[in-house]
């Protein structure tokens, strides 16, 4: 039963598309399922935060007791079996990528979403919440949370407020615990709130230990760390997806390799306002440059490991993983050059086959070049009694791109991709004309503003607490246990992120007729690093899609005007942990309506990240701009989804057109002058950085 109700129209951008949707409103027993997941997800290493809130069918449940209350039955034995032996517990160190401990993500996953019904459901997730390794807890959660019938346009907190840990160094968490073990001594309180707000900084707030250390504002941006771990819950390598949501219906594949390749575009330019050249390549066998300090901490205080400066990773541990690496460089090279697939099954069996998920078409041979890549990168010490190491940054997928080896491990992987594109015809002058259309004009500011401001988590989670008894306070007896002796308190982490001013883009069009079109704006490098020009046959690599949307032309003139605050893939700030309680509060006890909408999307990039930082003194780039017929999907999109509460993960029908993704990039140039038609414009661009020394931490 769908529990919420069509009330109006507003203007959303989603993942694939920007477009009005409507927004609708939370019914009763929509608020019921909003309150446990914000309930069940607060403090999650303390077991007994719960134990009074709930009656004893909860705290007795075991759900291998229980084996009616689920769907494919089979699946679910074989977890409860494996746990019953061999249970994971807060004793190891959670990683999604190690081998053992897929099988526990996997199985706790399909545990939860094969729940029969909403009691099922609540009565598992609570089992799981007391007794197993709170990080996988977390994992499994969110991935069934996500693709549960009963759960579509229910907000998940942001995954940095649910585990801090990740996101914050270990400074502002030591403070922030301070607090709590001080009983918020000197505290004011703000709407009868304890208030505690930490200044919390970037891992470089010490010193840079490398020059690519400097851009830890963008690799350790909450936003982008939650959209990358997002996406591999979205699409895990080991899932099919659910019946009749199945991914491979998304062109998984191609949308694994066009994601890393879009990071790599993105990082380049972030390190072109940072006058840093090429991302680095990754040779195991000669000591990699770039060294990591992550300042963070794991929830039992060790640290994450760090990784020095000029870095060897061909030692005794890695000899067998890199024999694996070889073996399977060789295989997909020889796929790369064999293939007689047409480009787009190409591109898609490929990204399926590095990955090395479900879909690869033969995953014993090619196995997963993507995960052979993180276990040689990540170089922990011994922990734990099964001989793994413990977990680095690239271990963890909410982690990873806080790591600059991170993109050169991609650009390594990225690299079959376009040598897969020099075996097909690069784009001709009549591929990208589009007859009777022509770009007469682009007008755009001269100068992009960028700047930092400062954003708020809510980092509660980080503050052990104890339950009471009787309150007056009416967030504590809703439900939320970030609370002391009482009264609700909350401690926001403050950081500075990049951000930009928002600017119009107007795109003066002449069809000869009228008719459907798609329009597409890229963003790319202009100069190198030594301020040299660099040309398309050089350059089309380094290209970040910004824009991407359909548009019904009229025969003559079309003005066609776009905001940057409606472009595609984007998503606002989140709404904050404690902010998602008040409005829940609210909407039970008044006539507040809460609003479901694409508003707390977590498949979006962040739109404060869509320009490069740019420079004091500016930073040309340069915008391009293409108008090409429309290619209609084989599903036409938001057909077999709600749009306005889902992302539509597994529906087939969530991209714009049939066209490869990045087009007309996706293939390499070695003609430049090729992108000399009519519907085709570049436009140059500074961005300026506006310093703001009141906005440093």
């Amino acid at each position: 039963m769908k529990s919420y109700t069509v009330v109006a129209f507003i203007a959303i951008c989603a993942l694939a598309s920007c477009k009005h949707i409507e927004s609708k409103v939370a019914d009763k027993d929509f608020l019921t399922k909003q309150k446990f997941v914000l309930e069940i997800l607060q403090h999650v290493y303390q077991n007994d935060v719960f134990v009074t809130k709930y009656d004893q069918t909860f705290s007795n449940y075991k759900p291998w007791e229980h084996v009616g209350d689920f769907n494919q039955v089979d699946q679910v034995k074989e977890f409860f079996e494996l746990w019953q032996h061999k249970p994971l517990h807060d004793d190891e160190v959670f990683s999604p990528v190690y081998e053992r401990h897929v099988e526990y993500y996997k199985g706790l996953t399909k545990v939860f979403y094969n729940a029969k019904d909403w009691n099922a459901f609540t009565h598992v997730v609570y089992w799981a919440r007391v007794h197993v390794n709170k990080h996988l807890f977390v994992y499994a959660f969110t991935a069934a949370s996500l693709q549960r019938p009963d759960l579509q346009g229910v907000v998940l907190p942001a995954v940095y407020e649910v585990l801090p840990w990740y996101f914050f160094d270990a400074d502002t968490v030591e403070v922030a615990k301070q607090h709590g073990a001080h009983g918020f001594h000197g505290v004011k309180k703000l709407d009868n709130i304890y208030n505690v707000v930490v200044k919390t900084n970037y891992s470089n707030v010490y010193g840079n230990v490398n020059y690519d250390h400097t851009l830890a504002y963008f690799l350790e941006d909450v936003g982008l760390n939650a959209f990358y771990y997002y996406y591999n819950v979205d699409y895990p390598q080991w899932s099919h997806g659910p019946s009749s949501h199945e991914l491979n219906k998304d062109r998984r594949g191609e949308l694994y390799l066009y994601l890393h390749w879009q990071f790599l575009a993105r990082y380049h330019l972030e390190r072109l306002s940072n006058d840093l050249g090429d991302v680095p390549h990754l040779n195991l066998y000669n000591p990699y440059e770039t060294g990591h300090v992550s300042n963070l901490h794991y929830y039992r205080g060790v640290s994450f490991p760090n990784r020095d400066n000029q870095h060897n990773f061909y030692h005794e541990e890695n000899y067998e993983p890199a024999k694996e690496y070889e073996i399977l460089t060789q295989r997909i090279a020889e796929f790369v050059d064999t293939t007689k697939d047409d480009y787009v099954d190409a591109v898609e069996k490929l990204g399926n086959l590095i990955q090395g998920n479900v879909d690869s078409h033969n995953s014993r041979f090619y196995g997963s070049l993507d995960q052979v890549f993180r276990q040689i990168v990540n170089e922990g010490r011994p922990y734990g009694k099964y001989g793994e190491v413990l977990p680095s940054s690239v271990a963890h997928y909410e982690t990873s791109v806080r790591d600059p080896i991170f993109y050169s491990v991609y650009k390594e992987i990225v690299s079959h991709y376009w040598r897969l594109g020099e075996n097909y015809p690069e784009y001709k002058p009549q591929d990208l004309h589009f007859p009777g259309v022509k770009v007469e004009s682009v007008q755009m500011p001269e100068g992009l503003t960028t700047y930092f401001e400062y954003f708020d988590s809510d980092i509660s989670n980080v503050v052990n607490v104890e339950t009471h008894g009787d309150s007056t306070d009416e967030l504590v007896n809703f439900g939320r246990n970030s609370q002391h002796e009482g009264h609700s308190f909350v401690v926001k982490a403050r950081q500075v992120r990049l951000n930009h001013k928002p600017f119009d883009v107007v795109v003066d069009v002449t069809s000869d007729k009228s008719q459907k079109a798609v329009v597409k704006v890229f963003v790319g490098p202009k100069y190198d690093e030594n301020g040299k020009v660099v040309h398309l046959v050089n350059n089309y690599q380094n290209f970040f899609e910004l824009d991407h949307f359909v548009v019904d032309l009229v025969a003559g003139v079309n003005h066609i005007k776009r905001n940057s605050n409606d472009f595609s893939f984007y998503v606002d700030d989140r709404t904050t942990y404690l902010e998602l309680y008040q409005k829940v509060l609210d909407a039970v006890q008044t006539d507040y309506k809460f609003p479901l909408n694409q508003a707390e999307a977590h498949c979006g990039l962040p739109q404060r990240l869509m320009i490069p930082k740019g420079k004091k003194g500016g930073m040309p780039v340069q915008f391009f701009f293409i108008v090409y017929p429309y290619h209609a999907p084989k599903v036409p999109q938001h057909s077999t989804y709600d749009h306005v509460v889902s992302c539509g993960v597994g529906s087939g029908s969530r991209h714009i057109d049939a066209l490869p993704f990045g087009f007309p990039f996706n293939r390499p140039v070695k003609h430049d002058f090729y992108f000399q038609v009519p519907n085709v414009k570049f436009h140059d661009v500074k961005i300026y950085h506006k310093e703001d020394t009141t906005n440093v931490v």
